[in-house]
């Protein structure tokens, strides 16, 4: 099946009044597919949710961050001033400053950080955008390596190539376009399948390798990954 399908009904006194279609792949530890629905080998953007990936590429490139850092660098944050305290840390133990971040600036993800920091007279800024923590990952990862920090955006720079490398093995599938995420960096399509083994790989990462390393920080630390609640 090429397009996605009805998943869900909505039925009010016994009349369906919507449908939301979808697409919908389980797999097993090994990694076969143990319920397919619609489009789960078209390619798709997985957006944030590669994140984790991402964060696998850099520690494969060899970056050294506590934990924390690890799951705020995989992490869409909601923006709270502890989220924003990190991000400064991280960029000042590489010799960054926030002006160094090129991800669009924005309001935090979080209703009541944005609505905390509207009242408190700031606007839109590169620290507050969800993707910040990755962007702070991705700088201290050029620094720790010697690479450059203007251009580590370009999917040319050896950051992004690592990155582009590390989605391929973990997918088990080539990457079908190259485009531009919200935030700037380089934005992958793979199949939804291709994501879920993916996302499978790094869950059941060996121990001491650095998928597992990125696992084990977004568990141990859901206050960063996200945000409060």
């Amino acid at each position: 099946m090429n397009e996605p399908v009805p998943l869900v009904e909505l039925v009010r006194s016994g009349l369906r009044e919507g449908v939301h279609h979808g697409s919908v792949v389980v797999l097993d530890a090994d990694g076969s597919v143990l319920r397919a629905l619609g489009a789960v080998d078209v390619p798709m953007y997985p957006r944030s949710s590669l994140k984790p990936a991402q964060a696998a590429g850099m520690l494969r490139a060899g970056v050294e961050l506590p934990e924390p850092d690890v799951a705020l660098g995989a992490a869409s944050h909601s923006g709270e001033d502890g989220h924003l305290e990190r991000v400064r840390e991280v960029l000042e133990r590489h010799g960054l400053t926030e002006d160094d971040l090129q991800c669009p600036p924005d309001w935090p993800l979080g209703t009541a950080a944005r609505d905390a920091r509207a009242t408190a007279g700031f606007g839109k800024q590169r620290i507050t955008m969800n993707c910040s923590g990755k962007h702070a990952a991705m700088l201290a990862t050029c620094v720790q390596r010697g690479w450059s920090t203007e251009d580590y955006l370009s999917p040319k720079h050896p950051l992004q190539q690592v990155i582009q490398d590390t989605v391929v093995e973990l997918a088990d599938e080539p990457i079908a376009v190259t485009s531009v995420d919200g935030c700037g960096a380089p934005l992958f399509a793979l199949s939804l399948r291709g994501l879920a083994t993916a996302i499978g790989r790094i869950a059941a990462a060996p121990d001491g390798t650095p998928d597992a390393l990125v696992a084990r920080a977004i568990r141990a630390h859901p206050e960063h990954t996200a945000g409060t609640g």
